[in-house]
């Protein structure tokens, strides 16, 4: 019962230990601590047991103590027994060692004094730690190999279990493997990543950075880098020794229904010294009876100053401009740019038959950036000649502040004078105000054409003014909007009028709110629409809302929906409705996508009562994935209502992009098929549609302009030691040497060759010169070579000195060591500071050629820690006078659990 109420009072209060007593059968009365923790930084837990003698005359106990696994008993190391005199107490001290894998739970430890048993609970404190020790460092491949291993050692130096994720990676090379584990809390593993390179990353490996990841399950990470080297008698850095171009070859297939239309085309650059020279052509779409589209091709020249672009133009700044011409642009200095430009319309156009010429200049006044333009456009089959003048002046441009202003004015000269349109000159102002404040964002637009301002924007007015107040995720405001439209473009050329301009007035208030990965918006207030030609629209209310959540890559979510309403309109005091909503739900590679609209039509009578309503839906299910990580695919499902005919039709289609920047090549096509026929609409539901395109990047040499060189290493045994290579004296194969830190071999016949390099000063290392036993070079171990030319250098090697040796591994008896022995870098440093390296075998054999010497070898101590690492981290070798001398290591794991023996009683 006392037991059941010492575990019960642990339950309720783990921060509080009190004290129990006991009363034994021969008047023993035991006072102990019920429970104890082991903070992290703590190894020891202490319990004073009291034992007090009740009884009227002296007695004797005998006091044992058994503790749970991952704690050892300090005090008392053995049993204990004690006379006691009645009423006299005696203090038994329990002293407890926490060991690395003593659990963060609850466990018992047992006290035996005489027949009755008695027992306190201890804990560790949970401790989610663990260590990671690299082994591999370096890793050469040599020739064709592929395979390789990248090992590390992971203890779970915490207290309660371990689960890990580690993760090798490297997005050159197409390297990204994770691999998952557990361990016990004191407990390691050594853990190997086996990796095999694709030719195409084999063929393109010089050195790479291998990044390796360990990651606990609370986010606690652990990186390290190894490096991977490929070694090769031979290596590219540039494909080809002359200048290369880009070219790209593009062409494309068009299908719709039973018309089929075609197209090709190509754009380059050209370096010619510091400047670029590119170029473009395209053909038209062949196979449409169009007379649009021409063949176009166009030069630019581009220097540091001045770029020259001549062939084909086109332009909407001020006005539209289709054709062949040229601009000039100039940059003095920074900030400053000023162009001009004239484009002349083919003689073959029918739709766009104006020239145009514009000059704009952008420059600073002061701290303010003035821009100016202009443009003068003459249609001689329309008889009208127009000139224009802009200015914009940017006052303040700053994260808080931005405000400008502009200014033009033009004039339309009509040789034939056309009712309504005389020759008046129009103008053109604006500006553009925004702040933003801490809780306050305030925006104001407003640009004004009125209806004699030539050019595209001819009797454009638009005003947008938005106000709002944030508070925390929140925000309210108000805002406006006005927008009334000219498009000249499609001017009437019967009635030489506008009967497409579309007017909108909106105002009313706004309320948003931000939220992890998304954001919600709830607007309502007035709508306004007009058309031209006296034609009147319906004043709505309106409401709109728009929602967006993401949910990292797997999950989104996007709603946008805008709705109006008038309870009475026209003589029949008729009510509409008019919607536009808009949504997109998608999980992994999953969605769904829909539209509907709603607008109501009107006769054209002074009554404008309502006809009907045209209604738009289309909606369907899509899945959007990757194949083989370059493909990316969209394949989906549509159904839709035709405007036409109220029927309803459904569609199948897809589209597949790849894309491969290492061989240039880029491919997409789209298809959409319906799955009915017969339409009376004109819109080409019932049609299939087919798009291919492709696009092939080629670098094309300059033959006439060599850029890059060849340098040529032929390492020799000098045996006559000039310096020399003579006849008789041999290549040496095998033998590792490195160019710019890039690791190279020579081959069978001993030569070295790097193709294609850029000219310069080009450092010779062979500090690893030790594929070969017994040579060392002649003239040290760094030489710098300068390349301007092909270049063939003859390196002599004398006979050297060599220390050698082995790692050997040493563990407890209880268990085999698994750390492994072969890729241990072994480093011997002589009395001027000059370093010599090697990397062990898989024996963990290694030798090392060096001058007559005395050296320090040593190995690399970052592969090591406290629970692994040599007996003797570095040892001194005299090959002054003899030809061979040996350094052994012995590396000690002391990384298993050492057994603890019970003192015999």
């Amino acid at each position: 019962m006392k037991t059941m109420l010492c575990i019960l009072w642990h339950l309720c209060c783990n921060a509080y230990s009190p004290f129990v007593f006991g009363q034994g059968t021969a008047g023993f009365v035991v006072t102990l601590k019920d429970s104890l923790a082991a903070g992290k930084d703590s190894r020891f837990l202490y319990n004073h047991i009291r034992i007090t003698n009740k009884y009227h005359q002296a007695q004797s106990f005998q006091l044992s103590v058994t503790v749970p696994e991952g704690w050892r008993l300090m005090s008392p190391a053995k049993s204990l027994s004690k006379v006691l005199e009645p009423d006299q107490s005696e203090v038994v001290p329990v002293v407890l060692m926490r060991q690395q894998n003593a659990p963060a739970s609850w466990r018992p430890v047992q006290l035996q004094i005489d027949a009755k048993a008695y027992r306190f609970f201890v804990k560790a404190e949970p401790i989610c730690e663990f260590s990671v020790t690299p082994i591999t460092s370096v890793i050469q491949l040599r020739g064709q190999e592929k395979d390789f291993k990248v090992t590390l050692r992971v203890r779970n130096t915490g207290t309660v279990p371990g689960a890990y994720l580690a993760n090798i990676r490297n997005r050159n090379l197409d390297i990204n493997s994770t691999e998952k584990f557990w361990l016990k809390p004191g407990k390691d593993t050594v853990y190997s990543f086996s990796c095999r390179l694709k030719d195409k990353a084999l063929s393109m490996l010089k050195t790479e950075k291998l990044q390796i990841n360990v990651e606990d399950t609370a986010g606690v990470g652990y990186m390290h880098y190894a490096t991977l080297e490929r070694v090769q008698h031979e290596r590219r850095e540039k494909e080809s020794p002359y200048i290369t171009f880009p070219l790209w070859l593009e062409t494309g297939v068009m299908i719709w229904g039973k018309q089929v239309s075609y197209y090709g085309g190509m754009h380059g650059e050209i370096p010619i010294g510091d400047n670029r020279l590119s170029f473009f052509y395209r053909t038209k779409q062949y196979g449409l009876g169009n007379n649009l589209e021409q063949n176009v091709l166009g030069f630019n020249y581009r220097t540091k100053k001045w770029d020259l672009c001549i062939g084909h133009m086109s332009d909407i700044k001020y006005f539209f401009s289709y054709g062949n011409g040229g601009k000039f642009t100039y940059r003095p200095k920074a900030n400053m740019e000023f162009s001009i430009s004239a484009t002349k319309h083919s003689n073959v156009l029918t739709s766009f038959t104006n020239d145009n010429i514009m000059m704009t200049a952008r420059y600073p006044v002061g701290k303010m950036v003035m821009l100016q333009g202009i443009a003068g456009d003459v249609d001689r089959l329309q008889r009208r000649q127009s000139y224009l003048f802009n200015n914009e002046l940017q006052l303040f441009n700053t994260p808080r502040l931005l405000l400008s202003v502009s200014a033009g004015a033009g004039m339309d000269f009509f040789a034939a004078k056309v009712p309504g349109f005389p020759d008046k000159p129009g103008a053109a102002l604006g500006y553009n105000f925004a702040w933003h404040a801490k809780r306050i964002d305030f925006s104001s637009l407003a640009q004004y054409y009125s209806d004699y301002f030539p050019g595209l924007n001819k009797g454009l007015m638009y005003h947008f003014h938005d106000f709002s107040w944030k508070f925390g995720n929140n925000a309210l405001g108000a805002f406006y909007q006005y927008n009334r439209s000219g498009v000249n473009t499609l001017r009437d050329t019967v009635y030489s009028s506008d009967a497409f301009k579309f007017n909108i007035d909106k105002y009313g208030l706004k309320y948003s709110h931000g939220f992890r990965n998304g954001s919600f918006s709830l607007s309502g207030g007035l709508l306004r629409q007009s058309i031209a030609l006296g034609s009147t629209m319906p004043d709505y209310i309106f409401g709109e809302m728009y929602v967006r959540q993401q949910a990292g890559k797997k999950f989104s979510f996007y709603l946008n929906s805008i709705s109006g309403y008038n309870g009475s309109y026209g003589t029949d005091k008729k009510a509409v409705f008019l919607t536009n909503t808009n949504m997109s739900l998608a999980y992994r590679f999953i969605g769904l996508k829909g539209n509907y609209m709603q607008q109501p039509v009107f006769d054209q009578t002074s009554g404008k009562n309502f006809l009907r309503y045209i209604q738009t839906m289309l909606a369907g299910p899509y899945m959007a994935f990757t194949l083989w990580k370059k493909v990316r695919t969209n394949v989906y499902y549509n159904f839709s209502r035709s405007l036409y005919d109220g029927r309803v039709y459904h569609q199948v289609g897809g589209n597949v992009m790849y894309n491969n920047s290492r061989n240039g090549l880029d491919f997409s096509a789209s298809a959409m098929v319906p799955l009915e026929s017969g339409s009376l609409t004109p819109n080409g539901l019932s049609e299939k549609y087919v798009s291919i395109s492709m696009t092939k990047k080629f670098n094309v040499p300059l033959f006439f302009r060599k850029k890059y060189f060849t340098l040529n290493l032929l390492p020799f045994f000098d045996v006559n030691a000039n310096g020399t290579k003579e006849a008789g004296e041999q290549l040496i194969p095998d033998l590792q040497i490195n160019i710019n830190s890039i690791p190279f071999i020579s081959d069978e016949r001993g030569a070295i060759s790097y193709r294609n390099v850029t000219p310069g000063n080009y450092k010779l290392d062979f500090g690893s010169a030790n594929n070969v036993r017994g040579v060392v070079p002649a003239s040290g171990l760094s030489q710098t070579v300068p390349v301007n030319k092909d270049r063939t250098v003859f390196i002599p090697f004398k006979r050297s000195r060599v220390i050698t040796g082995r790692i050997v591994i040493s563990s407890d008896s209880l268990a085999r060591s698994n750390f492994p022995r072969s890729n241990i870098k072994v480093i011997a440093t002589d009395s001027t500071g000059m370093l010599y390296s090697t990397l062990t075998d898989d024996m963990g054999s290694y030798f090392l050629n060096v001058p007559a010497g005395k050296y320090a070898v040593s190995l690399n101590p970052e592969a090591f820690n406290d629970k692994i690492k040599p007996r003797v981290m570095s040892c001194s070798v005299d090959v002054g006078l003899r030809l061979e001398g040996t350094a052994d290591f012995e590396i000690v794991d002391r990384s298993r659990v050492v057994r603890m023996f019970k003192t015999r009683k």
